[in-house]
């Protein structure tokens, strides 16, 4: 285990991160840690300003890459623990085609807030598109890409007259101005990887030079919400307690098509994530990646597209809100089948070199999703003989189908 970890730690740049980190604050002041930040204490690590740091991983700010187009985006989802309401927050930001990043410029973005009642109902999409957005770090515009261990405090905000709000590690706090006005708070992370929260689920490829990243940093944190949208009749809140996904996607563009889903089951007692996708990998070289965590008191499986001996099989169609798929390794066996009501499905921009383009993607909070577990047994040529482990049934999941992927004639 030891060894495990430590290859771990030399792996995901901890190590180096804690000597970087000894030897910066060696070189500085007593009072910062060498990139010029105020070193806190015990009772108040943000140095001062009662902001609690915590470990860099993926999930913080990446910077830009140059000349654009490039993108960064946060998303968080809470399930009521009601289980039929769900509220989903996407901010993101995006250097246009052609322009090169300074720390400290203002970037476009998108606010998304998602809205569903459940049980069949239309998940409402709510959506605007501030001129001026930025990533800080510590509360200096990101300069560098994260560095894992590195103790840190970010923040995407709007900046300029028209302010949207406020996201970080574990908070939401935005407003649609006369719109919506909505405020997550979220404790207790359950990373894809227990025994390491700094484990992507790309694995190696994570410092990959591919189109698109994908880092998971909750699979169902506990979460508290309030939501006031300003309808016809005059304000209405909302508020309430239940679990939170929590990922984030970045680099060039989104693939050319994709799915993607998530749920929670009641009580936070298992939860899962599965996402397949068609992207131009380099010049026209198209590859279907999928990646899939299942997690429950029974099973803790990942299935990756990179992994020798495992295979995915997938049927979809996106006007009548079905998907379906099958993965399998030499000894395990994981389905996923998943339908939502085809007019349940909101709308859900995407980032293009161009910016980001509505209606090309649409995200439903009313699948229902069975994952079955089993482990299988080959026997060359004869059937394998199978021995199943559960069969769970999440309501109101999320089924999202994007860009080629997306019915081309919703109802």
């Amino acid at each position: 285990m030891f060894w495990r970890r430590l290859g771990r730690m030399v792996r995901t740049g901890m190590i180096a991160a804690m000597v970087l980190s000894w030897a910066l604050t060696g070189c500085g002041s007593d009072d910062e840690d060498g990139f010029g930040v105020p070193l806190g204490t015990p009772d108040d690590p943000g140095g001062g300003d009662g902001i609690i740091l915590t470990p860099a991983s993926e999930n913080d700010p990446h910077l830009p890459e140059s000349p654009g187009p490039w993108f960064e985006g946060w998303y968080t989802r809470v399930t009521d623990v009601g289980g039929s309401r769900s509220v989903a927050v996407i901010v993101a930001s995006h250097l246009p085609k052609g322009v090169t990043y300074m720390p400290g410029m203002d970037l476009p973005g998108y606010v998304n807030v998602l809205i569903g009642e459940g049980d069949g109902t239309p998940t409402l999409s709510l959506t605007a598109f501030p001129d001026q957005t930025m990533t800080l770090v510590n509360g200096q515009p990101v300069s560098r890409d994260p560095i894992a261990g590195m103790p840190t405090y970010f923040e995407w905000v709007t900046t300029g007259p028209q302010a949207f709000g406020t996201v970080t590690e574990d908070s939401v706090d935005i407003s649609i101005p006369d719109v919506v006005d909505i405020r997550i708070q979220t404790t207790n992370r359950i990373p894809w990887d227990v025994e390491d929260p700094f484990e992507s689920p790309e694995g190696f490829l994570a410092s990959a030079p591919v189109p698109l990243h994908w880092w998971v940093q909750s699979l169902g944190s506990d979460a508290e919400y309030e939501y006031t949208i300003y309808g016809e009749n005059g304000p209405e809140t909302v508020s309430g307690t239940g679990y939170a996904h929590l990922e984030k996607n970045w680099q060039r563009e989104f693939p050319i098509g994709w799915v993607w889903t998530q749920g929670i089951a009641p009580g936070n007692e298992a939860q899962f994530v599965a996402s397949i996708a068609k992207v131009d990998l380099l010049n026209g070289t198209i590859i279907d990646p999928w990646i899939v965590a299942y997690r429950s008191p029974n099973v803790s499986w990942n299935f990756q597209f990179f992994i020798p001996g495992m295979t995915a099989t997938t049927r979809m169609d996106p006007c009548a809100g079905t998907f379906y798929m099958k993965l399998r390794d030499p000894f395990r066996t994981l389905i996923y089948d998943a339908s939502a009501p085809p007019g349940s499905f909101g709308d859900v921009s995407i980032p293009t070199e161009d910016g980001f383009i509505t209606q090309k993607g649409g995200e439903s909070f009313s699948a229902t999703v069975e994952v079955t577990a089993s482990w299988h047994i080959p026997l060359g040529g004869l059937a394998d003989v199978e021995f199943p482990i559960e069969s769970r049934v999440f309501h109101n999941a999320v089924l999202e189908f994007g860009n080629g992927f997306v019915c081309p004639d919703p109802p």
